[in-house]
């Protein structure tokens, strides 16, 4: 079974075992190397080595233009392309235009380029994290690091995403707070760091700071993860909008059947088994749903009939009322209906803080073991996940079963 055995981890490696623990395998544990790169991933690298540019020869004393800069820019940019870049939408012309545009926008809103002081371009800073016992190393590149007047350290980034971020997201972002801890460690007597992120599609600039509590919080956070990924073993994927651009689609068992099966015609789909298999499961399934649509409106008959058994029996002062296979027996009870989540919230709300406050809520609250079990896989509590890992260990089994589960595509004309 695959083991991750590495002493160094970076803030984007530990973001990539949070997205998906099977990409982290094949990229980290299996070294599995790509030549594909997806254009936003070469937008990126084209804009901040255009970046890396200006604030390296300002470091030499000397101001590039705009349109040095932009010259950087396009010439990088001509460089490193290949047929390996990977686009999904619009054409490379287009996308180069974005990044002048990404240029220009910064350019213009910091030119002079004077409110800081660049310390280092690119520096690569880390700091060492104890596990379980053992040393590892937390490190990774910083676009740009850069004192300000009053001697507060700011560590910038360089987004060229197409969204934008709300506040609260950078509050909670933790790669830039990483670097922070690095910081820290490397100059003892920092008292500030400021988080800066510029998005430079948006021409917007995001800032936010940490708290040493919020440091301290963080390296418990980092030491559950690294602990679980130190005690991983199978990798499961994790199916998300970011399949989308995984290089290792090809490999994937969530998607490497569907590679297989790209550029096939309507024949040659038609000659695979799986294919065949699927299709043949949701046309038995919409049989099903046709079914349970009938058997819904046999219901309602049969409430129509219920309601007119109740007026019969009313009318004629009887509890039961007879026929030829059969009798109804119709009695009056009540039944106690409280608020839900789904509908009446507040009161739910309301009623679930009082009994909270309560004794009684030891004996009405349980335990939802399928959610920890989620949690757990998911590794979606960071600061619990040793905690969790112990539960596990100490209550759960593991058991194997095969579960299908069918779903329609975006693009099926059913609904």
């Amino acid at each position: 079974m695959a083991e991750d055995s590495s002493r160094r981890f970076s803030p984007s490696r530990l973001d990539t075992y949070k997205d998906c623990p099977r990409r982290y395998r094949y990229r980290y544990v299996d070294k599995i190397e790509r030549d594909v790169q997806s254009i936003e991933a070469f937008l990126g690298s084209c804009v901040h080595k255009a970046f890396e540019i200006l604030y390296e020869t300002l470091l030499q004393g000397r101001l590039l233009s705009e349109q040095e800069v932009l010259a950087g820019f396009e010439s990088w940019w001509d460089k490193e392309w290949s047929p390996q870049v990977l686009i999904r939408h619009g054409g490379a012309e287009g996308w180069r235009a974005v990044g002048r545009e990404c240029i220009s926008l910064y350019y213009r809103a910091h030119k002079p380029f004077d409110a800081d002081r660049t310390v280092a371009v690119e520096k690569r800073l880390g700091f060492p994290l104890t596990v379980d016992g053992q040393e590892y190393r937390v490190e990774g590149f910083i676009d740009r690091l850069a004192l300000v007047p009053d001697g507060t350290f700011e560590i910038h980034d360089y987004k060229t995403a197409k969204n934008l971020p709300a506040q609260q997201d950078v509050d909670r972002d933790w790669q830039l707070a990483i670097y922070d801890l690095a910081v820290r460690h490397n100059w003892p007597d920092t008292r500030q760091v400021r988080l800066v992120w510029h998005y430079v599609r948006h021409g917007k600039t995001l800032s936010s700071r940490r708290s040493l509590e919020q440091l301290e919080e963080l390296k418990s956070q980092m030491r559950a993860l690294i602990a679980a990924i130190k005690a991983e073993r199978v990798f499961e994927p994790r199916q998300s909008p970011l399949c989308d651009w995984c290089e290792y689609r090809d490999l994937c068992p969530l998607w490497s059947h569907a590679e297989q099966l790209k550029g096939l015609d309507a024949a040659a789909l038609a000659e695979d088994e799986g294919a065949r298999l699927v299709e043949k499961w949701l046309s038995l399934d919409l049989k099903r749903r046709e079914l349970r649509e009938k058997i819904r409106e046999l219901e309602g008959e049969q409430e129509e009939v219920e309601t007119r058994l109740v007026v019969f029996a009313q009318a004629k002062g009887v509890s039961a009322v007879h026929g030829l296979r059969g009798v109804a027996n119709v009695s009056l009870k009540e039944e106690l209906k409280f608020p839900t989540r789904s509908h009446q919230p507040e009161a739910f709300e309301a009623l679930e803080a009082e009994v909270k406050a309560t004794p009684l809520w030891k004996a009405l609250a349980h335990l939802d073991c399928h959610r920890l079990g989620e949690a757990y896989k998911r590794k979606e509590w960071p600061e619990w996940l040793a905690q969790l890992e112990d539960w596990v260990n100490r209550y759960a089994k593991a058991v194997k079963e095969t579960v299908v589960r069918v779903r329609r595509k975006r693009d099926s004309d059913e609904e």
